[in-house]
């Protein structure tokens, strides 16, 4: 689906490399977390995968094509929601049908129950509503496309809570087992229950690229006052200090995985982190 090798990209010849002999492999069939601080070049990485932006160097295959090439067909299997969306001041509708014409396998139903389900219709003139309204707009059509690959730039900010509930409902019920979503995020809370795999960007680099599955079996999440095993991190919380700790073989197998937890022990013991993941 997704494949890197030795990638380089800076912004100008005069500006410093963002990522550098950067590679990556990402199967298809999974709804991929992208996550990062700020700076790290999320948003850079979507657009290199979309074509949207050149890389200096390295090797970029994205559905067995090269992006940079930006061919019709190519363009018509791929959709990226920006952060923030920019439309015509047109009506909903109008603005789905002619969106509608770029992308064959389209679905019209899809987009009317989308619609339904964020409380819009197709009458809503794009160019008098807030950003949040807009933003509900193009994720219908996110959704209506069908594309094998969907990439999302924070695709919750600017939703109310209600909307947010709303995304998840209409990614679990329209994501397609053979699509790959790929979604970059600072909100996990608002996507935890959707995401299956994490791709984490530290230092303008990889430093994780699996399965919510293998890492669970890495990883546990407890109170610390119920656990003897030394942790490898801690945050205070309502349920009382919360710790994330190497998973031993006496661990269950329904224990929850939080990606907030993971993400932020990652951050602040990156060494600690990285030598369990080696794990096999």
């Amino acid at each position: 689906m997704i494949d890197i090798k030795n990638l380089h990209f800076r912004y100008s010849r005069t500006s410093p490399l963002l990522f550098e002999n950067m590679s990556l492999q990402l199967p298809s069939g999974s709804i991929c977390g992208l996550l990062g601080r700020n700076g790290e070049g999320k948003t850079t990485m979507l657009k290199l995968i979309a074509g949207s932006l050149l890389a200096s160097d390295g090797e970029l295959e994205v559905l067995g094509k090269n992006p940079q090439q930006r061919e019709p067909k190519f363009l018509q299997q791929v959709f990226l929601l920006p952060e923030i969306v920019n439309t015509p001041a047109i009506r909903v509708g109008n603005y789905l049908d002619m969106m509608a014409r770029f992308y064959p396998d389209y679905d019209n139903d899809i987009a009317d129950e989308a619609l339904r389900t964020f409380d819009i219709n197709r009458d809503m003139k794009l160019g008098k509503v807030s950003q949040g309204q807009r933003k509900k707009a193009v994720i219908t059509l996110a959704m209506a496309v069908r594309t094998p690959l969907l990439l999302m730039d924070e695709p919750t900010n600017s939703l109310d809570i209600p909307s947010k509930a709303a995304f998840r409902q209409l990614m679990a019920r329209y994501t397609q087992d053979e699509q790959t979503v790929l979604i970059s995020t600072h909100q996990v809370r608002d996507l935890e229950s959707l995401i299956d795999r994490i791709l984490m960007l530290e230092n303008n680099r990889i430093v994780c690229n699996e399965t919510i599955i293998s890492l669970g079996q890495k990883f546990r999440f407890a109170p610390c006052n119920k656990e003897q095993t030394p942790p490898l991190y801690t945050e205070p919380s309502p349920m009382g200090t919360m710790g994330v700790f190497p998973k031993g073989e006496q661990a269950t197998e329904d224990e929850f995985f939080s990606i907030e937890l993971f993400f932020n022990g990652m951050i602040s013991n990156p060494q600690g982190f990285a030598n369990i993941m080696k794990r096999s």
